[in-house]
């Protein structure tokens, strides 16, 4: 189960049982909180120490306990009796048997051919879980460091609204603006000190998500998260059929599925064999001694007889079950590759998106300021026309940044839909550039 998480993240998953492993646990985690993190090493905190998942991880052991048991041979029964004869001689009869049911006995590698596929379906569920969690750490870091980013945005224009709201105090107490144009500069440098409130509070609670997600109490709480949203990288064509294929060889749910499906075939061909065999063989020992003192030994044989349940019910039973998991894995199949190509959609838009931000809309915003401070300078624009200028440049960078961030939770969606790490798609735009 290790070896399948990691391959699919590149990360470590940890299931510490002994008081030694989760020491070595925690002190795996302290080291990783005492560095900035980023969306990769919070999932590996997650996948360390989620409380959730660890509790997952115990489905697994249940599962390994029944392999072991179903491998394991059943005690035998032992039965004693005595009795006293009403006429001479009158010493006791005692009796006394040692039985054990023989056709349990054979169907042991049976019982462990199907435990071992319940195993290998428990593995794969436990599996998922890790991988749907490290999803849902990843687009909530990856939420977190665009509010981040904002706020950064936030704050400088906060700087500049209130520089111009302090100069344009100064103006106007020389005669120089009007009491209008003072009030749209402060009304500037006020609503940037709102939006920044606004930003503190949604970082505090994306920080609070990100905690418990991670499995951190209060005294962990103080991690810092890296400020930036990395741009999209250089990227190569993937096509739908390829991922599809991919999907369905790596996706963990689907395995599960097939392997539950395996399982129940197993179960049903195995009833139907034996449906008319004994309900049981218990093979044993007798000895009996009479109150004369003889004694009787020897061996002692109980069938249970087919008579009347024939095992019709079992077998319409488990011939249901396999039909459900059948329709179930066909259902699965035609979900996930719809998935994956709604995901890929969604990621080439976000792509197409990010890009015409980064080369055409905030280039172009920024040049819009920069010519109507120049024209400000100049007094052939006003201080509304500038303060214009910046609310739509700081507009166009917020959505940006939020356009940034809708990508990469895209390719979030879309690496839990093929059920791994995926390549790099290209977008149908133009290349992607350094994020502003």
């Amino acid at each position: 189960m290790q070896d399948q998480v990691s391959a699919r993240s590149g990360l470590a998953v940890s299931w510490p049982k002994s008081p030694a492993e989760r020491s070595e646990r925690d002190t795996a985690v302290r080291s990783l909180l005492a560095r900035e993190l980023t969306p990769d090493t919070a999932v590996q905190i997650a996948l360390l120490n989620s409380p959730e998942l660890q509790a997952t991880f115990e489905e697994l052991g249940i599962s390994e306990a029944d392999l072991f048991a179903s491998g394991q041979l059943h005690n035998p029964t032992f039965f004693a009796s005595t009795r006293w004869s009403d006429s001479r001689p009158r010493g006791p009869d005692a009796e006394f048997s040692l039985t054990a049911d023989l056709l349990d006995d054979f169907l042991i590698p049976v019982r462990q051919r199907v435990a071992r596929s319940q195993v290998a379906a428990a593995e794969n569920r436990v599996a998922r879980a890790a991988i749907d969690l490290a999803a849902q750490v990843k687009i909530a870091a990856y939420t977190l460091a665009g509010r981040q980013m904002f706020r950064g945005r936030l704050e400088s224009t906060l700087d500049a609204n209130q520089a111009a709201s302090d100069l344009a105090q100064r103006q106007f107490d020389a005669g120089n603006i009007s009491r209008l144009d003072l009030a749209r500069n402060q009304a500037a440098a006020q609503e940037a000190r709102l939006q920044l409130m606004r930003a503190d509070a949604q970082i505090q609670l994306g920080r609070e998500t990100l905690t418990r997600l991670l499995g951190l109490g209060s005294e962990q709480a103080q991690w810092k998260l890296a400020a930036e949203l990395s741009a999209p990288p250089e990227a190569a064509e993937q096509t739908p059929s390829d991922l599809e294929s991919r999907a369905l060889a790596q996706r963990l749910d689907f395995s599960a599925a097939q392997a539950d499906l395996a399982a129940a075939q197993s179960s049903f061909e195995l009833r139907r064999k034996t449906r008319l065999s004994p309900a049981g063989v218990n093979v044993g020992v007798d000895t009996e001694r009479n109150p004369d003192g003889s004694r009787v030994t020897g061996p002692q044989v109980s069938l249970g007889l087919p008579i009347f349940d024939q095992g019709q019910a079992d077998l319409a039973r488990l011939g249901a079950e396999v039909r459900r998991l059948q329709d179930r894995a066909l259902g699965l199949k035609s979900a996930i590759t719809s998935e994956v190509r709604a995901a890929r959609a969604a990621l080439l838009a976000a792509r197409s998106v990010t890009d015409y931000y980064n080369l055409t809309i905030l280039p172009q915003r920024q040049l819009i300021l920069k010519e109507t401070l120049l024209n400000y300078n100049a007094m052939q624009k006003s201080s509304y026309e500038l303060l214009l200028a910046k609310e739509e440049q700081l507009m166009a960078e917020r959505e940006g940044i939020e356009a940034l961030r809708d990508y990469w939770i895209a390719r979030v969606e879309l690496e839990r839909a093929v059920g791994g790490r995926i390549g790099l798609l290209a977008s149908s735009g133009p290349g992607a550039q350094p994020a502003r």
